[in-house]
């Protein structure tokens, strides 16, 4: 997950850890990047809004290596769903979203319900 509110990060890995999911937070895209290799998800919940690299340019640049061209991202954000779900072809969680939200858009990106 990467978002750069420490309190979002916080809340989002409290649920998902509580729901079974293991989660690495990290509050800066770039810093994402360069760990991506050793973390290696199987999904990414993105804060389309951060300073420095945003997540539209961190998804472009995961887009351009063929190992993360298939990787779930689900884009989380304050604005227009709708602009974003266009741009960008991922699933987006409006903020602020509920537990159940979270958990079911997560669950049904991977796949599992």
């Amino acid at each position: 997950m990467v978002d750069d509110l420490p309190y979002l990060r916080e809340v989002q890995v409290l649920l998902l850890n509580e729901a079974g999911y293991q989660t690495t937070a990290l509050g800066d895209a770039r810093e994402a990047l360069e760990r991506l290799p050793d973390l290696k998800p199987d999904l990414i919940l993105l804060d389309v809004a951060m300073p420095g690299m945003d997540g539209r340019e961190f998804l472009a640049r995961l887009r351009e290596h063929p190992r993360w061209q298939r990787l779930p991202v689900i884009l989380t954000t304050g604005r227009s769903i709708e602009e974003i779900e266009d741009d960008t072809g991922c699933e987006v969680l409006a903020k602020p979203f509920t537990e159940g939200a979270l958990l079911d858009l997560v669950r049904r990106v991977l796949g599992e319900g």
